[in-house]
């Protein structure tokens, strides 16, 4: 997925285009972020990206954050509304920069949760 945080180039990107010999001969750029997606925050929107054109070609949708689903639920949108047969969603971890904004603190505050499957350890509220 595009980033929408105003970015060029991302290391998802290059590690799934680039990287890793089974991708990359199939990798495409589908999706773009729409001039006001950096606008929309964490809000689900089919307004967030544009996708190239498709005709039932299945896709597998690659991101780096999982926190609320809305980016993923926005591209999803975005590549069935472009003519997407399956698109299918695998989410990649990733390490935390905790020199990055306020990373080390949220990263502090996660600890002091009790772990669950069913709550983000950012958003503290149930996701199901």
């Amino acid at each position: 997925m595009p980033s929408t945080s105003g970015r060029q180039t991302h290391p998802l990107r290059d590690m799934v285009a680039d990287l890793i010999g089974a991708t990359r001969e199939r990798h495409r750029d589908l999706l773009r972020a729409t001039p006001r997606a950096a606008d929309l925050g964490r809000t689900a929107s089919s307004a967030r990206y544009t996708a190239s054109p498709l005709w039932g070609e299945h896709v597998l949708l690659v991101d780096d954050t999982w926190t609320t689903g809305n980016h993923v639920r926005s591209a999803a949108s975005a590549l069935k509304s472009a003519g997407a047969g399956t698109v299918a969603v695998v989410v990649l971890g990733r390490h935390l920069n905790s020199d990055y904004e306020g990373t080390a603190a949220h990263v502090e505050q996660a600890r002091l949760r009790r772990f669950s499957w069913d709550v983000c350890p950012l958003r503290p509220w149930s996701h199901i």
